[in-house]
């Protein structure tokens, strides 16, 4: 095809807007065809400040440093632990799992206890730097952006709404997700939307997505298409600072072709929401419409095909939605820190307790909600939420900034998965701390780096580490801590 320079203009000034359109796939996710696997997706949930594990852990009488697991089903509501309660209708699809490490994170020696955990969550490495006396940088990037680059990898018509990230008053102090850099730089701190009509209008440019494509955007792709076969060619013959640029031009149009494409096959329309609340957080009644959008955007991506993966990040959670009383600034001091188990003042810990008991049943109460969106949403022979892990993490264990017997739930997924389980991971591997009061022969739970790899595997990623294949024990002349491969009996 011979473009003209009009044509060309028209083809190259296309609107940002064209990459931000539903997909040309199935209800599946998958190229339009019989007999497609609906594709994974991922929600990561972070949540700081741990759990009272007294009220959100559900051993009994079973050894806390041994490996066991068992069934989740046959427990009745009262059975379930008040922390984890508002996830009961949906244990069939629960995974537990108790007794783990942030191993990288114990043996980091940058940042404050909250910046070690921030930065190895979801990296599942040692940071690499400390600024600012207690902030530290991710040395690696981030499960989400690992499972993305994978997802368009072997998709080439998902664009960069492959993945999104979401923030309700997430500041940025420490920062959980990371995205490769430029070349020869480190991985950069990924921004979080915090606004959910920002994030309609880049998931829904034109609108309530009611009105079919017009002719001419109908054949946009075709021209793209042209434009980025002529950059090939023109490549051959350019500098290699040239060369460079036609590339980065051409990976750009053929972004806008795939997301033109999609925009033929529009079957699915934005939430029908009436207001996205342009206000700012953290107003209590915005904090909580926030976050229900955002989970509705979310649920909608995920069914349109458009995203991937979307995480989530909440900041501190208004003390009065948890049955505390102050402004938002004051959970972390008042309360968080004050339920550690280690707090002397008795009165003290238990009413900071029972407030932040009430704080993780309201984040498994969202993870719930979302749960009950992707659920009502046909996939094949079943649901949405078949083919979703949802994963909620925590930068820390607890009030003290410990990061042993460090808690992880994952919720749905059950078609790569084994679910309705609660899971105790084995105390038995050698600590990794410096700290030089602590004995060399400590021992902390398993790493849960096992787990990213799972859920990394889960979501069709070929690999067997996520983060740092391995760590270093505090105990001289032992050998270094494996950290690579799936956590045993996660997948099916």
């Amino acid at each position: 095809m011979k473009i003209n320079r009009r044509r060309f203009m028209q083809a190259a000034g296309l609107s940002a807007g064209s990459l931000f359109l539903p997909s040309l796939l199935d209800r599946s996710g998958r190229a339009r065809g019989q007999g497609a696997e609906p594709p994974m997706r991922l929600f990561i949930m972070f949540a700081e400040h741990g759990v009272v594990h007294d009220n959100w852990g559900m051993r009994g009488a079973r050894p806390a440093d041994q490996g066991w697991d068992y069934d989740l089903n046959p427990l009745t509501e009262g059975e379930f632990s008040p922390s984890l309660r508002p996830l009961y209708r949906h244990r069939d699809q629960l995974t537990v799992i108790d007794g783990l490490s942030i191993a990288t994170g114990i043996g980091d020696p940058y940042g404050d206890g909250h910046a070690k955990g921030w930065c190895s969550a979801l990296t599942g490495g040692i940071a690499r730097e400390t600024f600012d006396g207690v902030k530290s940088n991710a040395a690696k990037i981030s499960l989400d952006q690992i499972v993305g680059t994978h997802a368009r990898s072997v998709d080439p018509t998902l664009t960069n709404l492959t993945t999104m990230e979401f923030g309700v008053f997430s500041g940025d102090f420490h920062a959980a997700f990371y995205r490769e850099g430029p070349a020869g730089q480190p991985p950069q701190r990924i921004p979080m939307e915090q606004q959910p009509q920002a994030a309609f209008d880049r998931l829904f440019p034109n609108g309530d997505g009611s009105q079919p494509p017009d002719p001419v955007s109908v054949a946009q792709p075709d021209v793209l298409s042209s434009v980025a076969t002529m950059y090939d060619r023109l490549s051959a013959r350019a500098s290699t600072e040239d060369r460079q640029k036609l590339e980065a031009h051409r990976d750009l149009v053929r972004d806008m072709e795939a997301g033109l494409r999609r925009l033929a096959a529009l079957d699915c329309g934005p939430p029908t929401i009436s207001d996205y609340y342009w206000g700012e957080v953290p107003h209590v009644e915005r904090w909580q419409a926030h976050t229900s959008s955002f989970l509705d955007l979310t649920a909608v991506a995920f069914s349109c095909g458009i995203s991937r993966v979307t995480s989530m990040l909440w900041g501190d959670m208004p003390p009065t939605l948890c049955g505390g009383v102050g402004d938002l600034y004051e959970l972390h001091h008042a309360y968080a820190h004050p339920s550690d188990p280690n707090n002397g003042d008795v009165a003290a810990r238990t009413a900071a307790q029972a407030v932040m008991t009430q704080y993780t049943a309201n984040y498994a109460g969202y993870a719930a909600a979302l749960a009950d969106r992707l659920a009502a949403i046909p996939e094949g022979n079943g649901s949405v939420l078949d083919n979703t892990i949802i994963l909620w993490v925590s930068d820390i264990s607890h009030g003290g900034h410990g990061h042993d017997r460090w808690p992880m739930v994952l919720l749905g997924g059950k078609n790569k998965l084994r679910t309705g389980r609660y899971i105790n991971a084995p105390h038995d591997t050698l600590t990794t701390t410096s700290a030089s009061w602590v004995d060399d022969n400590e021992r902390i739970g398993l790493p849960h780096n096992h787990v990213l790899v799972a859920v990394a595997q889960a979501m069709g990623v070929p690999t067997d580490t996520i983060g740092d294949a391995s760590v270093a024990p505090k105990k001289p002349g032992a050998p270094a801590i494996d950290l690579r491969g799936p956590l045993p009996g996660l997948l099916r």
